[in-house]
């Protein structure tokens, strides 16, 4: 037996998009554990990686860091292991309450911060700000973006770096449909995790995806979340002209596994998700 739980996370429609996706109203955040396990691979050689790759543009090592949108914290656990002062930011409490529990029980500690990513004040900057998984796409509302890098530069030290992990668009309409999908196991939890294309607004660059989990747990019925979320996909164009408005300049730009990209290399959906290193100017 299994349950269906179907759920339209954006407090917009394709038709009229004036607000950020709420993720406290996020089915997907219901079950933390399966959250986790879903979206919480083995990063830690990547965030080394870009921790390295901001110490370089800095001049000096990272010495506090600060994980955008933590969700369950994976990155946020990495940076911690890696010995910096790890600060994660998200809207969710549940799952901030989660990511406390995980990195006590791992032996790592890091500070948290619930607040709005388009509007936040740190106790103490950091020096480098990372927000993976193209999390800033959904900054979909007129002046959200302009807003959240202002935030982020804000809360920077001076010459602070801000990795974004990003894909860009535009998005043809040929790759509706396209539908990613993986597993993993771990003692008693089960999660089948999806990722669908549904529809484009090409004149506006969103996009909307179906988010789905199917959950399993011995003795538990089989439970399926599903949720439709509205991304923002800039083409490179549009997102280097939103830098240039902002307080960073464009300092670099790498494919996950950080080897550099010539920032003039046009790049589309249909490439990997890269890094866009910006720095305070």
């Amino acid at each position: 037996m299994s349950t269906d739980f179907h759920f339209i996370i954006s407090c917009e429609t394709m038709a009229d998009n004036r607000a950020m996706s709420d993720p406290l109203t996020d089915p997907l955040y219901a079950d933390p554990e399966a959250y986790d396990l879903a979206y919480g691979w083995d990063s830690l050689a990547e965030t080394r990686d870009v921790v390295a790759a901001a110490a370089a543009l800095l001049g000096h090592p990272v010495k506090r860091a600060l994980e955008i949108g933590c969700g369950t914290g994976r990155v946020l656990a990495d940076l911690a292991a890696l010995g910096l002062a790890a600060v994660g930011l998200d809207r969710h409490p549940g799952m901030l309450a989660f990511v406390e529990r995980k990195l006590r029980a791992k032996g790592l500690a890091a500070e948290t911060v619930n607040a709005d990513l388009r509007d936040f004040r740190l106790a103490v900057p950091v020096d480098l700000a990372i927000c993976p998984l193209g999390g800033i796409g959904y900054l979909t509302a007129p002046g959200d973006p302009e807003r959240h890098l202002a935030a982020v530069a804000a809360n920077l030290t001076p010459g602070g770096v801000y990795a974004v992990g990003l894909s860009f668009g535009p998005i043809e309409r040929s790759a509706l449909g396209r539908k990613d999908g993986w597993s993993f196991t771990r003692e008693n939890l089960s999660v089948e995790a999806s990722w669908t294309l549904l529809a484009v607004d090409a004149d506006r660059g969103l996009a909307e995806f179906e988010a789905a989990l199917t959950i399993r747990r011995p003795g538990d019925p089989e439970r399926r979340i599903v949720a439709r979320h509205v991304h923002r996909k800039w083409d490179q164009p549009q997102f280097y002209r939103l830098i240039a408005a902002s307080p960073f300049r464009l300092a670099g730009l790498a494919w996950r596994d950080l080897t550099p990209i010539d920032p003039a290399l046009r790049l589309s959906y249909a490439d990997e998700e890269v890094y866009v290193f910006l720095q305070k100017a």
